[in-house]
């Protein structure tokens, strides 16, 4: 698990985006963004959250235009992702807790992570889930690291960062609304501190001059970047061996960054004009995105050790919908009203000794199992979860078959009499029910776990026993060229779904067999 490594690049991206300044009333940033590079062991929690404000103008025009999108826009607009109770011992001994909310979605989680044992579980599944990464590196050497590997991969990762750091933080310009407040009260972990407060503020305005002023900055000097492409060439072709064939080379198998120093400053530089080129060719545009309606918050706690102990990120765009949707010619943004981005994270302990949560693999599920699972066995699984009722809107639980008589090798069949014929075993494993055949009395058994029901069948009978019961289909089951055909509308209607004909975009006559296991498994 490489929770420490995914929470430190986030952690770090968002203090170099909110600060970059050498030293403010006393505090060196530089030292304090170095510092949360080297955190390998803490406790902590985390909050993130999104929301994007459309106008009911909008939200109204999706509702017209397809229904089933506009139940999406809830969980797309709304997203709320936290993280209690984190706690990282090194790369591959961690423990959390945590809930990924979506509209009116919440999924509540745990993972724990013992050496190469991971556990996930899902509030209200019906039983953990255990992923055995060992296994999987056997299968995929270099796609999964071993614990051993992890562990060096992190050093390596360091190593490459010092190596790094003179160059992406040392060249970042200053902020001028930039504060710092000493013993100032905060609480992290329930616990009480007087930490250091450094306050970040900036507009889009603000923002557009720093990234020109980095852009620059980081253009110009030539010895640094030379230092910075080194210590990523020898990040790569030290770790490289980890990854085997998945690391990244060039056309002879050696290792490779991918990009070498002319074409960083060629990309440095295009970023660059393309800023000026906003500027110069659409003004307005420009002030729209990087102006006043941009705003930039942060707020970093960090103690005498120069630890980020807490830390609060807020990011609001506040858009003219309607004059950005003209300027940007698309006419989609007139509905948008603003965006928040927020992100908290407090952490303890840090490189102390850490205890995670025992980690345990009685009754749980291995993912392996989990392979043969059908679409009916998934969904129990989960039912009692967040994560059941975003499946069921995703429409994870409809199954539907196109059959088309005139193309398909075992085409639908139209009787005399007017019945449609489908081909049995092709149709009932399609909907993932099970199909039995037995030679000598010409005798089919079908077992559909989504409805729980047996279906045997005789060759040239029309009595159908369904759980025991005998009823009477409309036609006899006939075999052509070894294959069994059944009537459609039967055959579907015990399976719990529906048959109707129709014609394709290509004026194809289509037979279209469809059923929603997630209707089927709550009966």
């Amino acid at each position: 698990m490489r929770l420490k490594k995914w929470l430190g690049l986030v952690l770090s991206a968002l203090l170099l985006f909110a600060a970059g300044c050498e030293s403010v009333q006393g505090v060196d940033l530089n030292s304090v963004l170095k510092q949360s590079q080297h955190v390998k062991a803490y406790e902590g929690s985390m909050v993130f959250e999104l929301d994007v404000k459309l106008s009911e103008d909008l939200l109204d025009e999706i509702a017209a235009e397809d229904e089933e999108s506009a139940s999406f826009v809830p969980l797309l607009t709304h997203v709320k992702f936290e993280l209690d109770e984190i706690k990282v011992k090194d790369p591959v001994n961690a423990s959390m807790r945590g809930k990924l909310t979506l509209g009116d979605i919440g999924i509540g989680f745990g993972i724990r992570q013992a050496g190469t044992i991971m556990v996930m579980e899902l509030d209200g599944a019906a039983a953990p889930i255990v992923i055995d990464m060992a296994a999987m590196q056997e299968e995929f050497p270099g796609a999964v690291l071993t614990p051993e590997q992890q562990l060096e991969l992190q050093e390596m990762a360091l190593k490459a960062a010092d190596s790094a750091n003179g160059y992406l933080i040392g060249n970042m310009p200053n902020v001028s609304d930039i504060s710092v407040e000493l013993n100032a009260p905060v609480k992290v972990g329930g616990e009480e501190l007087k930490l250091t407060k450094i306050g970040v503020r900036f507009d889009g305005a603000e923002l557009l001059e720093w990234l020109k002023s980095y852009l620059k900055a980081l253009t110009e000097d030539k010895e640094g970047l030379r230092a910075f492409i080194g210590a990523i060439e020898t990040y790569i072709r030290e770790s490289a061996g980890l990854f085997g064939e998945f690391g990244p080379t060039d056309d002879e198998g050696q290792a490779d960054f991918g990009l070498n120093e002319d074409e960083f400053v060629e990309m440095l530089q295009m970023a660059s004009l393309s800023l000026a080129y906003l500027e110069t060719t659409e003004p307005e545009l420009a002030r729209e995105i990087f102006g006043e309606n941009l705003t930039v918050s942060a707020d970093l706690y960090v103690d005498g050790k120069l630890d980020i102990r807490r830390q609060d990120v807020e990011v609001n765009f506040r858009p003219d919908g309607k004059k950005l949707a003209e300027l940007a010619e698309e006419e989609s943004l007139a509905g948008l009203e603003g965006i928040r981005i927020y992100y908290s994270q407090e952490l303890w302990n840090i490189n102390g000794d850490v205890a995670i949560d025992a980690t345990t693999v009685e009754g749980g599920v291995t993912v392996e199992e989990m392979e043969d699972w059908s679409t009916a066995d998934t969904l129990r699984f989960f039912r009692g979860t967040g994560l059941y009722k975003l499946l069921a809107n995703m429409g994870v639980g409809e199954q539907e078959l196109w059959l088309f008589p005139d193309i398909d090798e075992r085409a639908p069949i139209k009787s005399p009499d007017g019945q449609t014929l489908v081909p049995l075993r092709s149709v009932a494993e399609y909907f993932e029910a099970e199909v039995g055949w037995d030679h000598a009395t010409k005798t089919i058994t079908v077992n559909d776990d989504a409805t729980g029901k047996q279906i045997v069948l005789q060759v040239g009978s029309s009595r159908a026993v369904v759980n025991g019961e005998t009823e009477e289909w409309p036609y006899p089951v006939v075999l052509i060229d070894g294959v069994a055909y059944v009537p459609g509308d039967s055959l579907l209607a015990t399976l719990g779904g529906t048959m109707e004909w129709d014609i394709d975009g290509d004026d194809w006559e289509v037979l279209i067999l469809s059923r929603d296991v997630v209707k089927l498994i709550r009966s």
